[in-house]
């Protein structure tokens, strides 16, 4: 049962999107991408279809601005001995393919970042990676378990302070004064520290995001105090990202209130299922989301290279 990679052709994308549907919640990245038409996306599927106007997909594939990899590999998991047959199948053709490809960073549910940090160390020019970060992926589905959730971020979600603050969506015009929030959010949650990244670089990729109108800011008076941002958007789920609040509005429940602005906000747009990853040390953040309605879902990866 070989497996054959080949590029995703755009008479096939309704079928790849139906093929990534039941794992969406962990591959956002790869649905956006999909939905949007990016050109870098490839397939694997079983040599013996090769002919066959039907392709049944193994695995998904895509590479944005050709430094992020994302991926869709539900048989990484090894839930079956069938699973595991796909997995030893698989590695030679995506060694083959890594030849000529070197991602930055693979971004994506931890089985599968695992399996292909793998591929990535065992190609015969061999790729290590300077950081590992793991998260937990969470999710809030529209639901009835979440159904006072909802009702309580309609309602403000019982924030006494919810009067004195507001939250805006951001422009281009915002950037002078949400830089330095941008930055403190890199510095501490992205950026890993032995890597030489210059704030300028950092600050143009603000500007492009701030373009996109998908970051959002809360505001004490005229001073920002948090900001976060809807990071991509797939068939069923949306993913937040970006969240963070300046060390001295900590502990006071601002970010839970912007992010529950947020999802306020994107349901009143027909936008219900919403997920995010957090470090698994990071125990704050991770009761924030859970009081928000989020729940565990898996790990989530991002190596670094």
């Amino acid at each position: 049962m070989p497996i054959v990679i080949k590029p995703l052709l755009a008479d096939q994308r309704e079928e790849a999107l139906s093929f990534i549907q039941p794992y969406e919640s962990e591959c956002v990245n790869l649905t956006s991408e999909l939905l949007r038409g990016g050109t870098d996306c490839w397939a694997l599927y079983y040599a013996d279809q090769e002919a066959s106007q039907t392709k049944t997909f193994a695995g998904l594939i895509a590479l944005r601005k050709k430094r992020s990899l994302f991926f869709c590999l539900p048989f990484a998991k090894y839930k079956s001995a069938f699973d595991k047959k796909v997995c030893s199948e698989a590695q030679r053709p995506l060694m083959e393919f890594f030849e000529s490809r070197e991602p930055f960073c693979v971004n994506g549910e931890a089985a599968g970042a695992v399996f292909l940090r793998n591929i990535l160390k065992n190609k015969k020019s061999p790729m290590r990676p300077s950081v590992t970060n793991k998260y937990f992926l969470m999710a809030r589905d529209c639901g009835a378990e979440n159904q006072k959730a909802s009702q309580d971020l309609n309602a403000g979600g019982g924030f006494g302070f919810a009067k004195d603050l507001r939250v805006v969506q951001a422009t281009a015009a915002d950037y002078e004064i949400l830089l330095p929030l941008e930055l403190g959010y890199q510095r501490e949650e992205v950026v890993p520290k032995s890597f030489d990244v210059s704030d300028a670089a950092l600050a143009a990729a603000f500007k492009h995001e701030l373009e996109q109108g998908l970051t959002f800011a809360l505001f004490d008076g005229a001073r920002p105090i948090a900001k976060a941002r809807l990071a991509a958007s797939g068939q069923r789920y949306c993913m937040l990202g970006g969240v963070y609040t300046i060390p001295s509005e900590r502990k006071k429940g601002r970010a839970a209130f912007l992010v529950s602005q947020i999802i306020a906000r994107s349901k009143a747009h027909g936008v219900n299922n919403f997920c995010l990853y957090a470090k698994q040390e990071n125990a704050a953040a991770l009761a924030l989301y859970k009081s928000l309605g989020f729940t565990p879902r898996g790990e989530y990866m991002l190596v670094y290279y």
